[in-house]
């Protein structure tokens, strides 16, 4: 019975609309974690990308996204990536590229990256 509309409402800030799923399954998906019990989903559009990752993993871990730069067609150097800010979901936060993500067991972060 939890609220879902703040992660709609990220989800539209973020304009999920024309972009394309990748699945964490699939041999094209650019963003992996350094963890196979912590799964990444790629919306991916021109210029921005959200990432949906989900831990599995039976304690709390921290994770490396492993990003191919060119099959996500972006920049790392021009690329941001942050988490924001859900309510009862996660807090603002802005992650540097080779930064450990903490993700807590059983839950995940949804994060944009934007191209400057």
């Amino acid at each position: 019975n939890a609220d879902t509309r703040p992660i709609w409402k990220a989800w539209d800030n973020f304009g999920m609309e024309g972009s394309a799923m990748i699945g964490y399954w699939s041999d094209n998906c650019p963003v992996k974690t350094s963890n196979n019990k912590v799964l990444a989903t790629v919306y991916s559009k021109k210029g921005s990308a959200l990432i949906s990752i989900a831990s599995w993993a039976a304690t709390d871990t921290a994770v490396h996204l492993l990003i191919d730069w060119k099959k996500l067609g972006m920049d790392s150097s021009k690329t941001t990536i942050t988490a924001p800010e859900i309510k009862n979901f996660q807090p603002a936060k802005t992650f540097d590229a080779n930064e450990l993500i903490p993700v807590v067991k059983n839950k995940g972060w949804l994060l944009v990256l934007k191209e400057n």
